[in-house]
């Protein structure tokens, strides 16, 4: 973001104004102009170049800088040497008696003026240390929530398969559990959005309840959810799958301005771990094994019917 240095910095941009008129002014009063013979002037480029290049500095601080401490600093710092810096440019120009007050006064400004300007560059400094360290904790947290789902506080597909690859390298029992919401979108388009994602929040939190601390749960999709579970029997998954799925169904959820609680149907599925498994491979039979389910309710409603 850009400011305004007449706006923001009125004062700064004052004093350094002021500084460079002082500076012209002093050397003006107590000098007699030089003939154009006597002139050096390549010092007048290297010490023109030096108030150029301060002046300029001090321009972008202004510009780019919010009003802080350490702007202050080294505004004051750099208009402290630009003001001795220019009084020796105008040296260059203006004869000036010897041993008089403007000797000590073009000399003191600028040893000032470094230290404020290091002061300066200290503050910034820390400023800068603070600044690093939460946008450190910003990114961390940016990274982190690209696996987690910002409705249901769970991991993400992604973040699952990484952990599936991982566990599929040890030698274990394993198995992988989908549980899908039916009827999902219906919900949706009835009862809005808001409340699609206050349902979902509170799916997660039973799916949670009712799994163990070892075992990975995610949102996989948009209404179905997937249960990692590490060093786990075919049977144990089974037991595990069957308890959240009566809790789900027997969840009484209340909808704003409805009359009744809705009950939820789910679908769910298990897979276990063969021995030439890999993360695809067993994401891709829990995904056949659920369509399958589908299918198969969808047909045995309309043989009813």
């Amino acid at each position: 973001m850009r400011f305004n240095p007449f706006t923001h910095h009125r004062l700064l941009t004052n004093v350094v104004i002021a500084l460079f008129v002082i500076a012209f002014l002093l050397s003006a009063q107590a000098g007699e102009l030089k003939p154009l013979a006597d002139i050096a002037w390549l010092d007048i480029l290297g010490e023109g170049g030096i108030v150029l290049m301060t002046l300029t500095w001090i321009a972008a601080l202004l510009i780019s800088r919010p009003p802080s401490k350490v702007t202050t600093f080294l505004v004051l710092g750099l208009g402290l040497f630009m003001f001795s810096a220019s009084l020796d440019l105008f040296d260059e120009w203006l004869h000036q008696p010897t041993n008089t007050w403007l000797t000590w006064i073009e000399s003191l400004p600028a040893p000032i003026g470094m230290i404020f300007t290091s002061i300066g560059l200290y503050q910034w400094h820390k400023e800068q240390y603070v600044l690093n360290r939460q946008l450190k904790r910003r990114e961390a947290m940016h990274r982190e929530h690209e696996l987690v789902c910002s409705i249901t506080g769970l991991y993400k597909a992604n973040y699952l398969q990484n952990v599936l690859k991982d566990q599929l390298t040890v030698p274990q029992s394993l198995q992988l559990a989908a549980i899908d919401i039916r009827d999902f979108s219906n919900f949706n388009a009835e009862f809005g959005f808001m409340e699609g994602d206050r349902l979902l929040s509170e799916v997660s939190e039973l799916v949670l309840m009712n799994c163990r601390l070892s075992d990975v749960v995610c949102r996989y999709a948009g209404d179905c959810f997937m249960v990692l579970m590490p060093n786990t029997t075919e049977q144990q998954g089974k037991e595990l799958v069957t308890q959240i799925v009566a809790a789900l169904t027997h969840c009484a959820f209340k909808v704003e301005g409805a009359k009744q609680a809705k009950f939820q149907h789910v679908s769910s599925a298990l897979v276990s771990r063969k021995q030439d498994d890999s993360a695809h491979s067993l994401s891709a039979r829990l995904h056949t094994q659920l369509q399958q389910q589908k299918q198969q309710r969808v047909s045995h409603s309309e043989a009813v019917s």
